[in-house]
């Protein structure tokens, strides 16, 4: 133990500390809210699902449909809760309501890290490193604050890790609900809960929790039993309502597996060499601690990726080190687990899957920065000098690693401010409003990727790839065997067409006559002049891909026969920007 660490305690300070974490790292994620007034693209496929519930229309997106459109329970309940709270009367003071919340769960999960460092010893140091990477992670505050449900999952993996590093009377019980609440969270949230439990267990990291291996594993046996009790509620009710207890989100994002399918012997072959494949490789780890989409888009400086991959990869590593602190390996390795789920079994890694290994990642970069300290401090009397010298240099890493995290926090929320205005506020949204006015009914249908902002504001019947709320598009995308556009959208017939000029021309060429025969070009958005009159504005990218949108109505005469159409189909797959592995 180092000389600097400071041991758990009830005193007046330390709650003082406490109340001093929550305050700092809710006013953190509330003036990023205040500043950029971000709202994620599905948060309003989500809150639509939620408006329709609080109305009487169902848990539907589409009403008269019942397609699990949703994926996370949490993120469609709670929003329809605050709605009716609110008598539906404002859909701008439920989103802020959300927020608010949000970043009171995310301020608790700091203070839950926070007393796992003390009663486990990490010097002041180490423990400003855990909250300060913590609080300033631009996509942690980002997907807190912009209608996702990160705050409840890093809330819930906080707890975890709290239970599984603080003694107490009641470890099964808060275990159990951290499970639970995971699963609530996500469905996939038992990947995390069982990689941190196998990482635990592997390491004899929970040895002052269970005693010993075999009293761990009991402890996770009756959680398991828990968070399945607490959980199996929602599953055998949506089993009943949907009629499947798969949400139709997942079933639809699996269609795009089979664009990039592996023989089983590369996939084993990319199983045991992840943890290289995590320094060389294509995988999600070097987008840990990026902004969002920042390495799939560019547009930041080399030195930035540089600072992200490297700090991923001593994350994803430090469970390989002999004599590490067990708490911080079993962190490390449920940190490399859970990014080969999202490399090699999601269907892909989108932004916001990567806090729930961000937070473990951290958790193993504290660790990791004590375990230093500490080897430091035990070098011999005679040679105290370079012992300073090393933490002198433990200290300026550290310091470097704090202040990245919050200067790309900034540039983030300079980025996101510019999107939210020009691209989400001043493009996606007057889409949406656009065909509301121009739809020749309730019920015509639109064809497009994304879904959330065009299918809240318009309130029309959404034909979505991959298929996330139209059982329509997965049914064609199965029977064609292709997630090619040119070939779904004969096959489902919409109304209309909102595409991005690069989904135009791919179109074009597979299919000359569909824009012009059977559709023809009624509206364009442009917001590229809008976007290029920023001087500075990082990841410009990200924004330009989405600067620029062409609405297609179909002709009032019958369209072509799909006999003559598939004559001339292409091959060419267009993978949009939110369904790109990363």
């Amino acid at each position: 133990m180092s000389l600097s660490s400071n041991p758990p305690d009830a005193s007046s300070p330390a709650r003082r500390v406490r109340w001093l974490i929550f305050a700092g790292v809710f006013a953190v994620a509330l003036a990023f809210a205040a500043f950029t007034d971000h709202a994620w693209e599905d948060y309003y496929i989500t809150y639509r699902v939620s408006k329709n519930l609080a109305t009487g229309h169902g848990l539907v997106y589409t009403v008269g449909e019942r397609v699990h459109a949703f994926t996370s329970p949490l993120n469609v309940l709670v929003p329809a809760a605050l709605s009716i709270l609110t008598g539906n009367r404002s859909d701008e003071l439920v989103l802020w309501l959300f927020r608010v919340l949000s970043s009171a769960l995310l301020a608790g999960a700091a203070v839950l890290l926070y007393e796992s460092a003390r009663s486990n010893y990490l010097s002041r140091l180490a423990t400003a490193v855990l909250i300060g990477m913590f609080a300033f992670d631009a996509k942690i505050v980002d997907f807190s604050i912009n209608g996702q449900e990160i705050a409840f999952m890093m809330f819930f993996l906080a707890l975890a890790l709290h239970v599984l590093t603080v003694r107490s009377d009641w470890t099964i019980l808060k275990l159990g609900l951290a499970g639970a609440g995971l699963m609530w969270t996500r469905p996939d949230g038992f990947i995390y809960f069982g990689a941190l439990g196998i990482g635990f267990l592997l390491f004899d990291a929970g040895r002052p929790i269970g005693q010993s291996r075999l009293g761990l594993l009991k402890v996770f046996v009756w959680a398991g039993a828990l968070t399945t009790v607490l959980y199996l509620p929602w599953l055998l009710w949506a089993w009943h309502y949907f009629g499947s207890p798969i949400p139709h989100t997942i079933i639809a994002k699996g269609q795009l597996k089979f664009a990039s399918a592996m023989e089983p012997a590369q996939r084993l072959l990319r199983c045991l060499g992840f943890p290289f494949g995590m320094l060389v490789g294509r995988t999600s780890v070097g987008a840990t601690f990026l902004p969002a989409n920042a390495l799939l888009f560019g547009g930041w400086h080399w030195t930035v990726v540089l600072f992200g991959k490297t700090l991923a990869c001593l994350c994803g590593l430090y469970w390989c080190v002999p004599r590490g602190r067990p708490q911080g390996r079993a962190a490390s390795f449920a940190f490399m687990v859970g990014h080969f789920y999202l490399s090699c079994i999601a269907a892909y890694a989108a932004a916001w899957y990567l806090p729930a290994c961000a937070i473990l990642g951290i958790f193993a970069f504290a660790h990791m920065m004590q375990h230093a300290l500490d080897l430091a401090s035990s070098v011999p009397d005679p040679r105290r000098i370079q012992a300073r010298y090393w933490r002198t240099c433990i200290r300026a890493a550290s310091a470097i690693v704090v202040l990245g995290t919050l200067l790309l926090l900034v540039g983030s929320a300079y980025q996101l401010r510019v999107q939210q205005r020009e691209i989400e506020d001043g493009t996606r949204k007057q889409i949406g409003l656009w065909l509301r006015e121009h739809a020749a009914s309730p019920t015509d249908t639109v064809f497009l990727e994304p879904l959330g902002y065009v299918g809240f504001f318009s309130q029309l019947k959404m034909l979505d790839t991959p298929g996330l709320c139209a059982p329509e598009v997965v049914a064609a995308e199965r029977k064609l065997k292709s997630i090619s556009l040119p070939k779904i959208i004969p096959e489902v017939h919409p109304d209309w067409l909102v595409l991005r000029p690069a989904e135009a021309d791919q179109i074009r060429a597979a299919v000359p006559g569909l824009l012009t025969e059977t559709y023809s070009a009624v509206k364009v958005f442009d917001a590229s002049e809008r976007i290029a009159s920023y001087r500075w504005l990082p990841g410009r990218a990200y924004l330009r891909y989405d600067e620029k949108w062409i609405v297609f109505k179909r002709h009032a005469s019958p369209p072509q026969t799909k006999a003559s159409l598939d004559s001339r189909f292409g091959t060419r797959t267009f993978l949009p920007s939110t369904l790109l592995p990363m």
